[in-house]
């Protein structure tokens, strides 16, 4: 055989055997869980639900809107809501119904990897609207005072 192709299959076996250990150490982690997710992904969990109820505390009616003159800090409120409510969606597909099935915690686990990089996206988008948030409500909260 080629060294390279040699090589090329030992580095292909070798990301096999670090994804398929992910795997592995995920449905452990799930299954010795009461939530039926991993702890990092019961901390974003508890993250998102916090935004969330923030934002949805900060989402007047309409005439309140006009009326406060705020419109800019509902937008990113809405915003921010929207972004939660889809990374909850998101968290609980992956969730593992009964954690104590090892079937469903291995399925959980490969679903966790398999949805990695649309985790770390809506992450990234929340910190975005949470950090959009956080400059809206000083200038809303500056122009009250004055």
């Amino acid at each position: 055989m080629d060294p390279l192709k040699t090589i090329d299959l030992f580095l292909d076996t070798d990301q096999f055997v670090v994804y398929f250990k992910g795997i592995i150490n995920g449905a452990r982690e799930i299954h010795n869980s009461t939530s039926g997710m991993t702890e990092e992904n019961k901390n974003l969990e508890f993250i998102v639900r916090e935004i969330e109820g923030l934002s949805s505390k900060l989402l007047p009616t309409a005439s309140e809107t006009a009326r406060n003159g705020n419109e800019a800090l509902c937008r990113v409120a809405a915003e921010c809501s929207k972004v939660a409510n889809d990374f909850l969606l998101l968290l609980e597909k992956i969730k593992a119904k009964d954690p104590k099935s090892m079937r469903q915690s291995f399925s959980a686990a490969f679903k966790n990897m398999r949805h990695e990089d649309e985790i770390q996206e809506l992450d990234r988008r929340l910190e975005k609207c949470r950090s959009q948030l956080q400059m809206e409500l000083i200038v809303w909260s500056r122009s009250c005072l004055f």
